[in-house]
């Protein structure tokens, strides 16, 4: 007899990221170059000072980079943490109040699990990351989508969070800025609405913030400064200094609710990569390279953007607003695909496997954005970046002109099937 597992781990589902990467992995086998336009991962390796560093701390006979360290970080990566939120953002915390945790997902994990009960609502927006659909389902939380329209610059509706609160069973709002997958920075006016209803009905505000220093126009509003008692907020290294297959994030909160995500955390864990740690340790102490890293990185990754919009505003119908920050741009094909009738995940299949470009579809990050696609331009050249988005605008032009011919939808897609 086969022995039961806990079926709540059905609930339970692959990152879209991974699946498109499981596909390019056997492509590339194959000797195939593809385009990628689908991950949010960096296209600039930590600074060369701090890897050298690194590189001479491995000559070492000692066992400093590869021990066990202290389940919520070393200190001294907590004290350059917040050294870094105070000279960077103005924000006020102790040591106490940072976790040091294996990655941004493990933040989500952790924190998620410490402050949600079965059947707690939880407040979302529609779109978001992906992640925090699957990890509040296995959680059993009930979820509230609020739809963010591109119309409003994909701003969260903050009369419509209001109605949605239910007195005693509503228990958080989760809110990411810069947004991933639209690129929103959250307007500051509408982070002092969200901080005084979390206070007024003592709420907690989850702020996924990843990609705080990544910011092209606007400046990125620090919620803990707004509500200091209701605010967690998430943070990870994978953008800045670049480092998210080492996995390295962090947590910062009122000091209570920390030791309890840091006990997850420790079960989880049991503690961060050591010498991930060390290396971030050194790239935080060293002011100005940090400094002279992030505006580098920030003008590359401006230009790559602004090339992809350029770009995709050559495809007839297609419509997106310019990302203030992150990584993204999220697109609304709908005029192009409804009269089609064509479904985009379908669509960036087709393309994946006969144009070798890799994006994601709409539909992974909340109902509302079924007929959009998510391009991501940090990692690809300019150059790259522009051979993509023709193939894509390429694509839509032989769907359609297929379509003109009365070809069927079925058979339009039956190849990529």
């Amino acid at each position: 007899m086969k022995p039961p597992y806990n079926v709540d781990v059905d609930s339970l589902r692959e990152s879209p990221t991974r699946a498109v990467n499981r596909i390019v992995e056997r492509l590339k086998r194959e000797g195939k170059d593809v385009i990628m336009l689908s991950t949010g991962e960096p296209g600039i390796p930590p600074p060369l000072e701090v890897r050298l560093w690194l590189s001479e701390a491995l000559k070492e006979e000692s066992m400093r980079l590869y021990s066990y360290t202290p389940s919520p970080g070393f200190l001294s990566l907590r004290e350059a943490i917040v050294d870094d939120l105070k000279d960077i953002g103005g924000v006020d915390v102790s040591v106490d109040q940072v976790v040091v945790a294996t990655g941004g997902q493990a933040t989500m994990f952790s924190t998620l699990a410490t402050i949600l009960s079965p059947g707690d609502e939880v407040i979302l927006m529609d779109p978001t990351y992906f992640g925090y659909w699957n990890l509040l389902s296995y959680f059993k939380a009930e979820l509230k989508p609020i739809v963010a329209s591109l119309d409003k610059g994909f701003q969260p509706d903050v009369e419509a969070i209001k109605e949605s609160i239910v007195k005693g069973k509503t228990r958080a709002i989760i809110m990411v800025s810069p947004d991933n997958p639209t690129g929103r920075l959250l307007d500051l006016d509408v982070a002092k609405s969200l901080s005084e209803i979390a206070v007024d009905y003592g709420l907690w505000i989850v702020y996924d913030e990843p990609y705080k220093t990544l910011t092209y126009e606007g400046e990125h509003v620090y919620m803990y400064n707004l509500a200091p008692e209701n605010t967690i907020s998430l943070n990870a290294f994978s953008k800045d200094p670049g480092i998210p297959g080492w996995r390295l994030g962090y947590i910062y909160g009122p000091g209570w609710v920390m030791k309890k995500i840091a006990l997850v955390s420790e079960a989880i864990t049991y503690n961060p990569p050591s010498v991930a740690q060390h290396l971030v340790t050194v790239y935080l102490r060293n002011r100005e390279l940090r400094k002279r890293h992030i505006e580098y990185a920030r003008s590359v990754y401006m230009r790559r953007r602004d090339v992809m919009m350029e770009e995709v505003s050559k495809i007839s119908g297609a419509r997106y607003i310019k990302p203030g920050g992150a990584m993204f741009l999220m697109v609304d094909i709908k005029d192009i695909v409804e009269p089609l009738n064509v479904d985009c995940t379908l669509l960036t299949e087709k393309l994946l496997r006969e144009k070798l470009v890799a994006v994601l579809p709409g539909e992974f990050f909340g109902k509302s954005t079924k007929n959009f696609i998510r391009l991501s331009f940090p990692t690809e050249t300019p150059e790259r970046i522009r051979e993509g988005v023709k193939r894509l605008r390429e694509l839509l032009e032989e769907i359609e002109e297929k379509e003109n011919k009365g070809i069927k939808r079925s058979s339009l897609f039956e190849a990529s099937l």
